[in-house]
């Protein structure tokens, strides 16, 4: 097979050879395009900062929608609150669905084009639910909001995988999902509040400003991140323009493949998920994984509430604060990840000669899921009248710093294995995470009603010391489970980073 000349070409011109082999069209060094290595560390940060702003608002979308319940059925009395919960199932079924189409589009077709169209979208559909005269118009707002809201997760995510080097993107991933917990925590408690001092419209007119400010800041500031997509372009542009590539083929470097056929992008970008999900056992690991640890933060954000009005007599705003807890379990997660989790994960960098296993990702996980455990039966034995309400929210932020842990580990684990395709891995795991969070609430309050507080959450809590043995179980079978992956061993020989002899092994058996 004839080799492919190597002429690269950089963003500052063309290097014309009389050969006529086809032109490698790669990155060159220090090159001002390339997102990893050419763009600086604040130009990354402004890009980063602006995708998890899009995120926080989903987020904040998805957790406030409670509050607008109590306000609506005053109005509307025919509905009753387990029919109200049908308008966040909506919003939470699309957010697990639409990553499956959209997420692998944006790796075919551009992230920035995908979060300004349906950032654009999102901001319309509060127009409806503000206005709403029925319940049937929200329902049906939600529904399409949730497609759009979905990019929250993967798309994000892979921009974190676009901008950052698999050593360097630790720091970028905890602030990510800081971003997802600010959203769960805050967007309960202000939208609770506006519900009970103004009025259930002004949820979604606040909602749809924050929307705006999202949409300006995608237009006016946000470039495309996805390094393939750029190189293509700048390929296009080689073969179009005879000075440069005298019509000769352009071949993209590091292994990328592209295509101008439309349909078989839209056909490769919307499988490529699905196959993940079913091919793919980290895939379908990570995706129980999380998704169950997902289901237990909507369970959380709707039984919480329930739980400190009944107990204590919180009102809907006082009851809902309770939920910052969240945040501030976050925040130590994220604190703990930047002084523990990325040290040891470095180490691990040192040790493979700038390369650390995708376990290294999990250490963190294996302290956290015990965590999760201790706060969720803390929670259920310390919610009494007699005892002062800070004990149970001290063991509620137990909780969710180790369900912080969980959920960025996972991103992190599925963003190092499959790198470029990393919004796929992500969406396929999303559609688990979307499909549970939107279940968890329907049987949430009834379950703690039935069961009582104490022994709902004691249920949670053994629920939780199942997830404290999965981390163990990856750190020792990941390696093996990776070498039979097809996806991941093609994308670790482009890398240059050979599996153990083992592994190896493993994936000619």
């Amino acid at each position: 097979m004839q080799a492919v000349g190597e002429i690269k070409v950089n963003a500052e011109g063309v290097k014309n050879e009389s050969s006529p082999e086809p032109v490698l069209v790669t990155f060159g060094r220090d090159d001002p395009e390339n997102p990893q290595e050419g763009w600086s560390a604040l130009k990354q940060w402004r890009v980063l900062l602006i995708a998890f702003f899009i995120t926080f608002t989903s987020t904040f979308n998805s957790a406030g929608q409670g509050s607008v319940s109590s306000g609506f059925r005053k109005e509307h009395p025919s509905i009753t609150s387990e029919v109200f919960i049908t308008s966040n199932f909506a919003y939470q079924l699309m957010l697990g669905v639409g990553p499956l189409f959209l997420a692998p589009l944006s790796e075919s077709f551009g992230r920035r084009p995908m979060l300004c169209v349906l950032s654009f979208i999102i901001m319309l559909l509060f127009l409806p639910q503000a206005l709403a005269p029925n319940f049937a118009s929200i329902l049906a707002t939600r529904f399409f909001q949730g497609i759009g809201g979905s990019v929250e997760g993967p798309v994000v995510a892979g921009i974190v995988a676009d901008v950052k080097a698999k050593k360097d993107r630790g720091t970028a991933m905890a602030t990510f999902v800081v971003a997802v917990y600010a959203g769960n925590g805050l967007g309960p408690v202000c939208s609770n509040w506006i519900a009970y001092k103004v009025n259930w419209h002004w949820v979604y007119w606040m909602q749809m400003i924050m929307a705006f400010v999202a949409l300006v800041l995608c237009f006016c500031f946000l470039p495309e991140t996805r390094g393939e997509l750029i190189l293509e372009k700048r390929a296009k542009s080689i073969s179009n323009t005879s000075a440069a590539g005298n019509g000769r083929q352009t071949v993209l470097g590091g292994g990328i493949a592209h295509t101008d056929s439309f349909f078989e992008r839209m056909k490769g970008s919307i499988s490529r998920p699905l196959i993940y999900l079913f091919t793919e056992p980290i895939v379908a690991i990570c995706a129980l994984w999380i998704g169950s640890a997902w289901g237990i933060v909507f369970l959380f954000i709707g039984a919480i509430a329930h739980v400190f009005t009944e107990t204590y007599g919180f009102n809907q705003g006082q009851a809902s604060s309770v939920l910052i807890c969240g945040l501030i379990g976050a925040i130590l997660g994220w604190i703990s990840n930047e002084t523990i989790q990325e040290r040891l994960y470095q180490r691990e960098v040192i040790k493979g000669n700038g390369k650390a296993k995708p376990e290294a990702r999990l250490y963190s996980t294996t302290v956290g899921g015990a965590l999760f455990a201790i706060g969720a039966f803390g929670f259920a034995w310390t919610a009494r009248p007699w005892i002062h309400w800070i004990a149970p929210c001290i063991f509620i932020t137990m909780a969710n710093l180790g369900l912080y842990t969980i959920y960025l580990a996972t991103y992190n684990y599925l963003s190092d294995v499959y790198d470029r395709y990393s919004s796929s891995a992500q969406a396929a795991q999303s559609l688990l995470r979307g499909i549970l969070g939107a279940v968890f609430p329907f049987f949430g309050i009834i379950m703690y009603d039935n069961l009582t507080f104490k022994w709902a959450s004691t249920l949670v809590g053994f629920i939780g010391c199942i997830f404290a043995i999965i981390p163990f179980l990856m750190i020792r079978y990941g390696p093996a489970l990776r070498a039979r992956s097809k996806v991941a061993v093609h994308l670790s020989h482009l890398e240059g980073f050979a599996l153990p002899a083992t592994e190896e092994m493993a994936t000619t058996a």
